[in-house]
């Protein structure tokens, strides 16, 4: 007999280590690097300066709305402010001045313990988001992905990340005021009127496009 799914991930997390788990951590994310045409062929650059890894450990800024909310303190941040990586991340898009949008999709899988009591303040939420997940293992060696030791971080991941590829030192920025949801990607222009519009399309099933317009020209 074939195995349950519920059966298969209990052996996939018995068996998973630290080690193991922190190899998938840097795994997730993005990377950033430099290529070049010579003769008509693109050959990444070895050893370029802008080269690097944006992982699930890579500090990053919250900006917008939710930067500070108490929703986004943990134990880590009581700020607010402040989050480590960007997990599942799906399509993106470059912005007219030249950074890179990358989203943030599926982040509920990464969060685990069936802990949710209906009475949480953040139930009903939690329910349609589908948190916890529990398709990963990183719970098990890592608090923060474990809702019932840190209730707030979930809250943390489902954003579109600003990256400047040009600055190996800058920090990525989840732009909140983009909106959370699992998002499929943010398609930008800048509108005849001088605005800047980004469309994201959620990718659970049966949700819905959104548009964010700027109040003032870009």
């Amino acid at each position: 007999m074939f195995a349950s799914i519920g059966e298969q991930r209990k052996k996939k997390f018995k068996d998973m280590t630290a080690d193991l788990v922190a190899i998938e951590m840097m795994a997730h994310g993005g990377s950033v690097i430099e290529v070049k045409r010579d003769a008509g062929k693109w050959t990444v650059v070895e050893n370029s300066p802008f080269a690097r890894r944006i992982t699930a450990e890579t500090e990053m800024r919250i900006s917008g709305p939710a930067a500070g909310h108490d929703s986004m303190k943990t134990s880590y941040d009581p700020s607010g402010v402040n989050v480590r990586g960007m997990i599942n991340n799906c399509a993106g898009a470059t912005t007219p001045w030249g950074t890179w949008l990358t989203c943030e999709e599926n982040f509920n899988l990464y969060f685990w313990n069936k802990g949710v009591k209906n009475d949480h303040a953040d139930a009903v939420a939690l329910k349609r988001y589908g948190i916890p997940g529990q398709a990963y293992a990183w719970g098990k060696f890592h608090d923060r992905f474990d809702i019932e030791k840190e209730p707030n971080e979930c809250n943390r991941f489902g954003w579109v990340v600003e990256i400047d590829p040009t600055d190996p030192n800058s920090v990525p920025v989840k732009r909140t005021a983009l909106g959370r949801f699992k998002h499929e990607g943010a398609a930008n222009i800048v509108n005849k009127d001088g605005r800047f519009v980004v469309y994201q399309g959620d990718d659970q099933r049966f949700d819905y496009v959104y548009r964010f317009v700027t109040k003032a020209k870009v």
